[in-house]
């Protein structure tokens, strides 16, 4: 016999209705502030248009900054999750391209949008926002660098390389990028090109930078056989 409604917990009714409620807060948010911008928005404006109270939106963040780094981060984790379920499976710059490439489509589709994001994330006034925005970043670093210990596994780039310290330029390298397409004027779809074009070619270098274990074990052999043949051409020839 199927369950009837009244039979559902009390507990997992409230989750549902918390889940939901928290959701539309922030996608209200998200609209209230591609909008008008994140300074001219405030709390009320979003608990009003939501249809809450405004006590209700501070359970979701404690602070509008937080809320926009949640909004965010939520946004940016979607769209790495579903990179990552389509993830290449060898190819260390393939799959780099494949999840920033995601990324890059979000900021190209919303350039208004990042505008605030990445004004907002990137000079902090209070602790809170922060210690969110610093816990995302973390963990995407953390992902990143799991991508370079397979790589290493698999041989594609030196067993000396520091993972978490790759993934920290790989993401100081997205910054920049997007940064300068978000500085075009207007961000169309040349400047999209460019941006991949960009990122790709920074990883370029520094996959030349970390060094292939098997590039590298061919160098010192040619260097050693170079050494060898220069050896015996300057030894002394028997009379």
């Amino acid at each position: 016999m199927p369950a009837s409604r009244s039979s559902v917990p009390a507990v997992g009714r409230r989750e549902l209705q918390r889940r939901q409620t928290e959701g539309l807060i922030k996608a209200t948010a998200l609209s209230l502030f591609a909008a008008h911008g994140f300074e001219a928005t405030t709390t009320k404006q979003i608990a009003e248009a939501a249809g809450v109270a405004h006590g209700t939106v501070f359970l979701v963040a404690a602070t509008k900054e937080a809320l926009l780094v949640k909004v965010l981060e939520e946004r940016l984790r979607e769209v790495v999750l579903a990179r990552g379920r389509s993830l290449p499976g060898r190819r260390i710059v393939a799959q780099l391209v494949h999840v920033f490439d995601g990324l890059f489509e979000f900021y190209a589709s919303e350039p208004g949008l990042s505008r605030v994001f990445l004004k907002g994330v990137m000079f902090f006034a209070e602790p809170i926002a922060q210690a969110v925005y610093d816990e995302h970043v973390a963990r995407f670093s953390r992902y990143l660098a799991g991508l370079f210990d397979a790589a290493k596994a698999r041989g594609e780039v030196s067993s000396r390389t520091r993972s978490d310290a790759a993934a920290a330029n790989v993401l100081a390298l997205y910054v920049y990028a997007v940064v300068a397409f978000l500085n075009a004027d207007p961000p169309d779809a040349a400047a999209r090109a460019a941006l991949g074009a960009r990122f790709r070619a920074g990883l370029d270098e520094m996959m030349r930078g970390f060094g292939s274990p098997p590039r590298t074990a061919a160098v010192r052999r040619s260097r050693r056989a170079a050494t060898t043949v220069a050896g015996r051409a300057c030894r002394p020839r028997s009379r």
